[in-house]
C-alpha cells in the first residue's frame, strides 16, 4: 500500500507540473501591464554642475527588458554625447548604468538620451525620447544645431540617422545624436567653435559608416543656435558612367547612369554626342531630368485627350465627355469626403502632430532624357557623354553603343465576315471532271 501511495503521489506531481507548464502567461492576482516603463530617477541629476561621477544611472518604475524593440541590445537606445566611442551600458533589472568608453572629460557638458523603443517584460515600449544634461565643469554651453536629415535619392526624411560633430583635429571625441521618426535631430551642448557635422543613414544601426551607406557632411561655425539640413547620398571617387540608352520613341532617348548626377552643374545637350555607324552626328536638341519629362508628357497626354473629347461632336464623343465629367465629379467628391474625415479624426486626436519637413533641394537622379532633332531610324549608334559630374563632384566621360531594331511587321487585318481575304492565298484549282456519256443500249433479240 505504501508503494502504491508513493506511485500515485509521483503521478499527481507530474500531472500538476505538466499542467502548469502548458499554460504560460502573466501570474494571476493583478491587472495586465499595458504601460511602458517610466523613468523615476537619474543620477546625477539633470542640470547638475561639477559632476565627479564615473557614470550615469537611470532607474525605472519596473523591471525593463534587456532587449529593446528598436535594436539588438540596450546600447541601441542609449546615446551619450559627446563620446570617444560606444558607451558601456549595463542592465540592473529596474535600472541601467551608462559609462563612457573612458572617464568623463573635465569641464565638459554631457547629454544622455534614452531613445524610443525601451520596453518592459510585458512588451510595452517607450515612444518618446528623454534627454538629461549635466556637466563636469562649472557651466553648460548653449550652442545647438538643429535640422532634418533627408535621403537625397528619395527626399524622404531619414528615421534613426546618426549625427556626429567633431571639432579640430580630434576625430575620436564627437558629439552624437539620432533623428526621430520625422528625420529631425538636435545636437546640443556645443561650445563656440567650428565643427564638421556629418549625418549617416545608419541602415544596420552599428554606429559606423559602411561603404554603400548614404551620408552627408558640412563644416559650420557655431556660436549659439544653428539650423542645418543634411542630404545623404552614396559618395564615390570614380564618377558617373552611362550604362543604358533606351529609345522610347523615334526622337526620345532615355539615358541611365550608374549613379546620380549633380544638380549644379546640370547635364547639358552639348555634353551628349550621338553618332551613327558612319560617324555622322545626330543633333541633340535638349537634355532634361527623366522625372520632369515624364510629368510634362503626362500633362500633354491629358490635355490631348481632353481636346479630342471636346472636338468630337458625335454621339459617342458626347457620351465619352459625359463619362469623363462624371468621373471627375466623383473624384472631387471623394477628395472632399476624405478631407472631412481626416479633419474629424484630427479633432478627436489630441496628441500633438509634427508637421512633416519639406526639403529645400530637388531630388537627385540617375535617369535623363535626350530629345533629338530628327527621328532615329534603325541601325547602330554610339553615345558619348562628356564631363558628366556626379553628386560627389567627380567628372567622368563615358560612352555606350546600342542598336535600334527594325519595327516588327504588322499582321494584315482579318477579313470581315462575308468578305474574302485579299491577302489570303487562293486555294489550288481543281481540274474539271469530263462530262458523263450515256452507255449504248444493248441490242434487242430478234423475233422468232
Amino acid at each position: 500500500m505504501n508503494a502504491q501511495r508513493r506511485v500515485a503521489a509521483m503521478v499527481f506531481a507530474t500531472a500538476a507540473s505538466a499542467a502548469s507548464c502548458a499554460s504560460p502567461g502573466a501570474p494571476p492576482g493583478g491587472p495586465l501591464d499595458r504601460v511602458a516603463p517610466v523613468i523615476v530617477k537619474v543620477t546625477p541629476d539633470s542640470g547638475a554642475l561639477n559632476v565627479k561621477a564615473r557614470g550615469v544611472t537611470v532607474r525605472f518604475n519596473e523591471v525593463i527588458s534587456e532587449r529593446p524593440r528598436s535594436g539588438p541590445d540596450l546600447g541601441a537606445v542609449v546615446v551619450l554625447s559627446p563620446s570617444d566611442g560606444a558607451a558601456r551600458v549595463q542592465w540592473h533589472r529596474d535600472a541601467i548604468s551608462v559609462r563612457p568608453r573612458k572617464d568623463f572629460r573635465a569641464n565638459t557638458a554631457y547629454s544622455l538620451t534614452i531613445m524610443p523603443g525601451l520596453g518592459d517584460l510585458s512588451g510595452n515600449a517607450t515612444t518618446k525620447a528623454r534627454t538629461f544634461v549635466f556637466s563636469t565643469g562649472a557651466s553648460i554651453p548653449r550652442g545647438v544645431v538643429r535640422g532634418v536629415v533627408f535621403d537625397w535619392t528619395t527626399l524622404k526624411p531619414a528615421d534613426g540617422a546618426l549625427i556626429d560633430a567633431r571639432s579640430g583635429s580630434d576625430t575620436t571625441f564627437r558629439w552624437i545624436a539620432r533623428t526621430d521618426t520625422t528625420g529631425r535631430y538636435t545636437l546640443p551642448l556645443l561650445p563656440v567653435g567650428s565643427y564638421t557635422i556629418r549625418a549617416i543613414l545608419d541602415a544596420n544601426t552599428n554606429g559606423r559608416l559602411e561603404p554603400r551607406e548614404l551620408w552627408d557632411s558640412v563644416t559650420v561655425s557655431v556660436s549659439d543656435s544653428l539650423q542645418l539640413d543634411l542630404y545623404g547620398f552614396v559618395h564615390d571617387t570614380l564618377g558617373a558612367r552611362v550604362v543604358g540608352a533606351d529609345l522610347r520613341d523615334s526622337v526620345t532617348l532615355r539615358l541611365t547612369f550608374d549613379r546620380p548626377l549633380s544638380l549644379d552643374p546640370v547635364l547639358r545637350a552639348d555634353q551628349v554626342e550621338l553618332r551613327r555607324a558612319d560617324s555622322t552626328r545626330v543633333p541633340v536638341r535638349v537634355v532634361g531630368r527623366a522625372a520632369t519629362f515624364d510629368s510634362l508628357s503626362r500633362a500633354r497626354e491629358a490635355a490631348a485627350r481632353d481636346a479630342a473629347l471636346s472636338a468630337d461632336t458625335s454621339a459617342a464623343g458626347r457620351a465619352a465627355r459625359l463619362r469623363a465629367d462624371s468621373l471627375r465629379v466623383i473624384a472631387e467628391r471623394d477628395s472632399i469626403e476624405r478631407t472631412r474625415a481626416e479633419a474629424r479624426r484630427a479633432a478627436r486626436d489630441t496628441t500633438p502632430k509634427l508637421v512633416p519637413p519639406v526639403p529645400a533641394r530637388a531630388m537627385i537622379t540617375a535617369e535623363f532624357v535626350a530629345v533629338l532633332d530628327e527621328p532615329l531610324p534603325p541601325g547602330s549608334y554610339r553615345l558619348l557623354v562628356r564631363d558628366a559630374v556626379s553628386v560627389s563632384r567627380v567628372t567622368r566621360t563615358s560612352e555606350r553603343s546600342f542598336t535600334v531594331a527594325k519595327p516588327a511587321e504588322k499582321k494584315g487585318d482579318a477579313a470581315r465576315p462575308g468578305e474574302p481575304d485579299a491577302k489570303a492565298k487562293a486555294p489550288p484549282a481543281t481540274p474539271a471532271k469530263p462530262a458523263a456519256t450515256a452507255a449504248p443500249a444493248p441490242p434487242r433479240p430478234a423475233a422468232p
